[in-house]
């Protein structure tokens, strides 16, 4: 089973639990910070994922930092719960299925767009509107740049790509040229 299935089996578990609890916000913001500090310390990381070292070790390390840092009862026990099943290393992927758990249960669809140059705010407001009425649910958008692409964007709405650069086009005009079939 691949690490993402399994992260999607935490973090629905997670997302039932927050949202019965309706601590989402909370949850959310502790499990991605405690992902954060997993991701910004490789030594953190590599004590979790070692099987060096002993579970023991592993768990006396977790309690300190859990203890540090003052998380809920329910996000200690999520934390104590993956670090016995060896999976706490992969907590940053379980973050981010929580975060699609939510959204997909409250009718929001992420997208990522990418441009050459800064979309205006115009254009963002329109790509919003538009998108939304594609996939018929709210639509929350990432803008990044990327000059690569020279014109046009590329568009990653859930598991769909939409890419509409100048830098595909012409890679698509150069093979087509290469077999001769332009």
């Amino acid at each position: 089973m691949s690490i993402v299935a399994i992260a999607r089996r935490y973090a629905e578990a997670l997302a039932d639990v927050a949202i019965a609890h309706n601590q989402v916000e909370q949850m959310d913001a502790e499990v991605g910070a405690f992902a954060q500090l997993i991701t910004d310390s490789r030594e953190l990381h590599d004590v979790f994922a070692s099987p060096v070292v002993s579970m023991e070790q592993k768990r006396s390390v977790l309690d300190a930092i859990i203890e540090r840092t003052g998380v809920s009862a329910m996000i200690a026990n999520l934390l104590r719960t993956m670090l016995s099943h060896y999976r706490l290393h992969d907590l940053t992927t379980v973050h981010e299925q929580f975060r699609r758990a939510i959204n997909r249960r409250r009718g929001i669809a992420l997208a990522e767009v990418t441009t050459a140059v800064p979309a205006s705010q115009d254009a963002q407001q329109m790509l919003t509107r538009k998108l939304g009425e594609l996939v018929g649910k709210q639509v929350q958008i990432q803008f990044k740049t990327d000059p690569a692409l020279i014109g046009g964007a590329v568009t990653r709405l859930e598991s769909v790509v939409y890419d509409g650069s100048i830098r595909t086009q012409l890679q698509i005009v150069k093979q087509r040229l290469k077999e001769g079939t332009l």
